[in-house]
């Protein structure tokens, strides 16, 4: 199994190489390193997006939880007077066939 590399770790490295050229009034490096530094961000963003999707799907399963908990309750309460009588008495309902 291949461990990836983590968002963080490719940022870390992006900083590192370019550190050296912070202050400076003008920034040269080799069209090399150019590409391979937009390739290493556009898999960065790539990253991320797929981390912000996951994320996502995480927080509505979240929700649909809370929200069925919700709606088990309210279900409930409305059953339970709907089988009760204003008066206290237990309304059975008889669901055998009727002969």
């Amino acid at each position: 199994m291949r461990v990836r590399t983590l968002p963080s770790e490719h940022l870390d490295t992006i900083v590192r190489q370019l550190s050296p050229f912070c202050g400076g009034d003008e920034v040269v490096m080799p069209g090399e390193d150019f590409d391979s530094l937009v390739e290493r961000i556009a898999a960065i963003r790539k990253m991320m997006s797929l981390i912000e999707r996951e994320v996502g799907a995480l927080r509505l399963a979240e929700a649909a939880r809370s929200g069925r908990a919700i709606v088990e309750d309210l279900a409930t309460d409305e059953l339970q007077q709907l089988v009760e009588d204003p008066e206290g008495k237990v309304v059975r309902p008889d669901f055998r066939r009727k002969p």
